[in-house]
């Protein structure tokens, strides 16, 4: 990848961007990647060498590896420990973050106070079950998840006025520890899709899909939904007799392929839609 610095951010940032000591061993797949969408990893490799990203845009990650290294040793037990087992032919490796000697997991993630205020992130309760596979490969069991969600824009002000604001920011989220046999068959699901021969292409979740599904009806204003899921709800939360609703699909808004996916340039399914290319613009 090449970084440039197009608003002048001071050199110590570019060099510390570009010095990112992170590697994944002799894995084919590291747990996170075996979570990215399979059409941007496999672009990502095919076109690295061209790949461009700003260190505005990468900054972000040096809160959390200042954080890391800030915390490790200061755990009661193992920091930042690579493991590695194979499944489907393929090696897979994760650095855990905190391994107690009961076997407690945990992970530190620098978020925002949104973020923790909509719950467990599915892909983080899916990236630590991996690391328990991971574990139990190595003989070693989990015996709990914890992610330990690290607020970076927390104001104490909001704390002690709202009720739903976390009261802290430090907050720590259990993580349901999915049966042996959960983990197997997702992570073989997880290795089978991104080593098929044809990449699939993203799904709406994978792209960040924001309004694509708009409820008509029922006497009210309309109002749009990011999966068809939450507009379902809403019309449950809102139905009464004589009103009638209908749900309207399209004209999502893709986060992702606008703004944050590295391969965009290179995407088929993104460069190849006139409607998502005239909201590119």
């Amino acid at each position: 990848m090449h970084l440039t610095n197009n608003y002048e951010a001071p050199d110590a940032f570019v060099r510390a961007i570009e010095n990112d000591p992170y590697s994944k061993g002799d894995a084919d797949f590291s747990a996170t990647e075996l979570l990215k969408p399979p059409q941007i990893v496999r672009l990502y490799n095919k076109h690295e060498d061209t790949v461009t990203s700003d260190v505005r845009d990468e900054w972000w990650k040096l809160l959390g590896k200042g954080v890391h290294n800030v915390l490790e040793g200061h755990g009661e037990g193992s920091c930042e420990e690579r493991f590695f087992a194979e499944c489907e032919g393929m090696k897979i490796s994760g650095a855990i973050d905190l391994l107690s000697d009961d076997g407690a997991v945990t992970d530190y993630k620098v978020t925002s106070v949104f973020t923790i205020q909509r719950g467990l992130k599915t892909d983080w309760e899916q990236q630590l079950n991996i690391y328990a596979w991971l574990l139990r490969q190595n003989d070693i069991t989990a015996t709990s998840l914890t992610i330990v969600g690290l607020c970076r824009d927390w104001i104490k002000s909001r704390a002690e006025a709202k009720r739903d604001y976390p009261q802290s920011p430090i907050v720590p989220i259990k993580v349901p520890l999915w049966r042996p046999e959960r983990q197997d068959d997702f992570v073989a699901g997880r290795v089978r899709v991104h080593t098929m021969e044809n990449t699939i292409p993203c799904t709406p979740e994978e792209r960040w899909a924001r309004g694509g599904y708009t409820v008509l009806g029922g006497g009210l204003k309309p109002r749009s939904f990011d999966t068809l899921n939450e507009a379902a709800n809403y019309i449950n939360t809102k139905q009464k007799p004589g009103r009638t609703f209908s749900i309207k699909e399209g004209g999502a808004k893709f986060v992702r392929c606008e703004g944050w996916c590295p391969v965009s340039d290179h995407c088929p399914q993104w460069r190849g839609g006139a409607g998502e290319q005239s909201n590119r613009r």
